[in-house]
């Protein structure tokens, strides 16, 4: 690895989904991103979101704004495998990882599952990242007596992510956690500023220590063994043959499930099935009422055809009887038909004659026509009905059929669930069992332990004197970049593994100035790492590092210490954004703070404002 092209890790979307929950999400630049704004509005939720997806077991906060929310979602570019998206559970538990980026509302089943516990079987979150850092299997020294832990990610994390408690803290900060002990943290940040782990140290305690110890184990597994042995005869009397019971249970769960999955598929095709009729049941029914509205205008419409053939009947005979009547004698003059010199519009009634059987024609073929359509319709109709009684009798059937299943379903269902039970049962006795054994082979052991001698010498924890002299002057490089009021010289103390500025700890400044010295500490261990081509994951994520420019009136925090006000008059604040954009080529920084950055941040930086309940803005807070 190159300290001009270090492989590092670069945050790109942290966001956070719920069953019709609006999409949380809060993107990253891939330099510097500072998120501001007004208290409680989830500023500090963002350290604890992304520590828990790199693995941290204790799961987030339940607060009021999470409520129906219930699982985050980080998207991270990696050295090797490039960019990634973990998915977890809100209440904590395993990771799925999806290859490159996808959307958390419509992503599906992950490409993999990698354990939250790197001790876990298969595959897990903790080995995978080391992996991306080209970090393999590493021991740490958790005491002087050489007993050991493995090096996980988690360590990594303590240097990476720092949140507001920690940031001010009396208390070093290369402290793990609450319970990993002095020796333990020494020892990791040997390893980080070194890449010198411990699995070469073999040691024992004195012969003497030894023993004592051993009686004490054997005693304490005596009392383990009697309370096991007692809720075994409590819970399993008559000492019975639990993984004949186990296998036989096994076996009936596999069968209840595919009698399950049978029922269900079949209800599922009934349902289905009736869906389907039940559709065409009532297109069947609305093109009767479609046909029934055109009966009834055809029949309208007959009527109309009826009385014009009626008036035109009339019409014809009208016509004819003046026509019987038109070649006969004059009545006036007595002349004959061939001596009349007039017609008496004889020729016009002739001409309307005809008219009137044309129209009476066509009308009789409308009529014709208008019968035909309305028997084609009748013949639907009852097609139509009889196709609805049809289908009606299949959805009842149907109906008829899922009343059976039902029932069925649900029995074999509150079988399950009673066998399940009993095979869970069955397996705590099957692990109570094993514990005894296992108990009784442990003190087999013990009993026939044998004391070894302390080989000369003792086991030291931490880093030599030049690396915490190498690794002091690194971070007193950062600090005067800050214009850290005087200019102070920062030494490393060898008994706390903690900085020292101008010969004073940690606890003997105020807040606002020990959140400095722990923003340095930790900015001080990636510059470290950059130079000695050491692995490290190139993020570090601070809360309220810049605490000493807090509002004495509104912060928590209260009045300011006397060095907290004179870093508060230097200017330091601007200063310390200028560090981290000339260090934009090493890493990526995620700043959380009250107060917006003084100056530009440049490309590749993105400043998030959270408003608060009470303030007005595009975003109130990360939900």
């Amino acid at each position: 690895m190159s300290s001009s092209n270090p492989a590092r890790f670069l945050l790109r979307r942290l966001a956070i989904t719920g069953p019709g929950k609006k999409l949380v999400t809060l993107m990253f630049g891939e330099r510097i991103n500072v998120v501001w704004g007004a208290s409680n509005s989830g500023k500090s939720y963002i350290v604890k979101a992304l520590d828990f997806m790199s693995g941290a077991k204790t799961p987030l906060p339940p607060i009021t704004e999470a409520q129906g929310y219930d699982k985050c979602w980080l998207e991270i570019e990696l050295p090797l495998t490039g960019t990634v998206t973990l998915e977890r559970a809100m209440k904590g538990g395993d990771f799925g990882l999806h290859i490159g980026s996808v959307d958390p509302e419509a992503a599906g089943r992950p490409d993999r599952t990698l354990s939250w516990d790197h001790r876990g079987k298969g595959e897990s979150l903790s080995g995978f990242l080391l992996g991306e850092l080209g970090v393999g299997t590493k021991e740490i020294a958790r005491t002087l007596t050489g007993d050991k832990n493995a090096f996980t990610f988690r360590h990594y994390a303590a240097y990476v992510y720092t949140e507001e408690t920690n940031m001010m803290g009396e208390w070093s900060p290369i402290r793990i956690s609450d319970r990993s002990g002095e020796t333990f943290d020494k020892n990791v940040l040997k390893f980080i500023l070194t890449g010198v782990d411990d699995s070469a140290i073999v040691t024992t305690q004195n012969p003497d220590s030894q023993r004592t110890a051993n009686l004490g184990k054997v005693e304490i597994i005596d009392e383990m063994i009697a309370a096991a042995q007692l809720e075994w005869e409590r819970d399993y009397p008559g000492d019975p043959d639990l993984n004949d019971q186990a296998e036989k249970q096994t076996a009936a769960i596999r069968d209840l499930q595919q009698t399950m999955s049978d029922r269900q598929s079949l209800l599922d095709d009934l349902r289905l099935d009736r869906r389907s009729k039940m559709e065409s049941l009532r297109d069947a029914q609305e093109r009767r009422t479609e046909i029934s509205l055109s009966l009834q205008r055809f029949a309208l419409l007959k009527s109309v055809y009826e009385s014009d053939l009626q008036r035109l009947a009339s019409l014809e005979e009208g016509g004819a009887a003046l026509l019987a009547g038109a070649r006969r004698p004059c009545p006036l003059c007595g002349a004959d038909p061939s001596h009349q010199l007039h017609a008496h519009g004889v020729d016009e009634v002739e001409i309307t004659q005809r008219a009137v059987r044309t129209e009476m024609a066509k009308i009789a073929s409308e009529r014709a026509d208008l019968a035909k359509a309305t028997r084609s319709l009748e013949a639907e109709q009852e097609g139509l009905l009889k196709r609805a009684e049809r289908l009606s009798g299949e959805i009842e059937d149907i109906d008829r059929q899922l009343d059976e299943v039902k029932p069925l379903e649900v029995a074999t269902r509150r079988t399950y669930e009673e066998l399940d039970t009993a095979r869970f049962v069955t397996r705590q006795g099957l692990a109570l069992r094993q514990r005894i054994d296992e108990l009784h082979r442990r003190k087999t052991q013990l009993e026939t332990f044998k004391p070894k001698s302390l080989p000369r010498g003792s086991v030291t924890s931490g880093i030599d004197g030049v690396t915490g002299h190498e690794f002091a002057t690194t971070v007193q490089t950062v600090l005067h970049a800050w214009q850290f009021p005087g200019l102070p010289t920062v030494s490393f103390d060898d008994k706390t593994h903690d900085i020292l500025i101008d010969g004073k700890s940690r606890r003997a400044n105020g807040k606002g100035v020990r959140a400095l010295m722990n923003a340095a500490f930790k900015i001080g261990v990636l510059l470290y790492c950059r130079q000695k081509e050491l692995p490290h994951p190139g993020i570090v994520v601070l809360d309220s590092p810049l605490l000493s420019y807090r509002d004495p009136l509104t912060s928590r925090h209260g009045e300011l210490d006397a060095d907290e006000k004179q870093v508060k008059d230097s200017g330091l604040k601007e200063h310390f954004y200028r560090f981290l954009v000339a260090q934009k080529d090493q890493a990526q920084f995620v700043i959380i703070e009250n107060d917006p950055p003084p100056i530009a941040l440049g490309e590749g930086s993105i400043v998030t404002s959270f408003a608060g309940s009470q303030g007005t803005g595009e975003r109130r807070g990360l939900y």
